[in-house]
């Protein structure tokens, strides 16, 4: 059995209700539930509140418990990736250190030496530089003609 999609509309028509049908459907279930809660219940409405309040008291204890559990498992996991993370640092601090004491061309205070040099000529060539842009006068910027 085929179908035609082409003329399947999913809008209401002019004259239809579109809100009406879901309500009068609700009630309808409403009143068929409470129907066969009433046919079928076990117990008396007051010995049926208290088994619920029960279950869920039971409930809600559980779930506390399942929560703290998660917590502590969380906060397990958050500590070991901070040792992790600490491990990974100094690991990779004494291998870059073992690198560099394998490569170094020069002692350690030679080495010092020439970086204290090397910063203090960066240093006097920016003063340099500072001083000659505050020593010379600013242009105006010429207008466009």
């Amino acid at each position: 059995m085929r179908t035609n999609l082409n003329n399947f509309d999913l809008e209401p028509a002019d004259g239809e209700a579109s809100g009406g049908g879901v309500l009068g459907l609700a009630l309808v279930a409403l009143a068929v539930g409470a129907g066969t809660a009433l046919l079928f219940a076990p117990a008396e409405g007051a010995k049926t509140r208290e088994v619920v309040g029960g279950h869920l008291r039971d409930f809600r204890g559980e779930a506390e418990s399942a929560l703290a559990r998660v917590q502590r498992e969380i906060g397990r996991r958050d500590a070991r990736r901070r040792r992790e993370r600490r491990l990974a640092a100094l690991l990779g601090l004494a291998v870059g250190a073992a690198v560099a004491a394998l490569v170094l061309p020069q002692s350690g205070p030679d080495t010092r030496r020439k970086l204290s040099a090397a910063v203090r000529r960066r240093k006097e060539q920016a003063d340099e530089v500072v001083d000659r842009v505050v020593r010379e006068p600013q242009r105006d910027p010429q207008p466009a003609a």
